[in-house]
């Protein structure tokens, strides 16, 4: 109910802010939409969204250390730092010292965290699909697209 109320309220703030569409706005309503479920059929009390990026991307790059792990995700290295170790607790990744450099950790996932990946393959789909079911497939698919071109250009 909440939700609904919040997403009446977008086009009467929009018109007080600007006589443009206020991008910024709708994407924020549509962030708290997407997470007003998240908690429930995807994270369940075991991972956030942001631990769930590093996972995959540990995954497609085992052994990789922390400040190539936030170059490769935009995420800043302390949040990286803070997100890994969060990892760590859950026993989903697991640090050593790297081989090439004293200074440096290589990161891998451990069976736990290949389990959680698992487990999102089949609780993500589930949640997409129940998040954009208000629109078509080639509407999905677009609005795909869109993002990308807004967020990389």
């Amino acid at each position: 109910r909440k939700r609904i109320e919040a997403a009446g309220t977008a086009p009467m703030i929009e018109a007080e802010l600007s006589s443009e569409p206020v991008l910024g706005l709708y994407l924020h309503v549509a962030y708290l939409a997407v997470m007003a479920t998240f908690a429930r059929d995807v994270g369940r009390g075991e991972i956030t969204p942001n631990l769930i990026g590093v996972l995959a991307l540990i995954k497609r790059h085992p052994g990789i250390s922390q400040a190539d792990l936030a170059r490769l995700s935009g995420i800043e290295r302390a949040t990286v730092g803070v997100t890994v170790a969060r990892g760590m607790a859950a026993g989903f990744v697991r640090r050593k010292n790297a081989s090439h450099d004293a200074r440096s950790y290589a990161l891998q996932l451990t069976p736990r965290g290949q389990g959680m990946l698992r487990k999102l393959r089949r609780r993500i789909p589930r949640h997409e699909k129940a998040v954009g079911s208000r629109l078509s497939a080639t509407e999905r698919v677009r609005l795909r697209e869109l993002l990308d071109k807004l967020v990389f250009g």
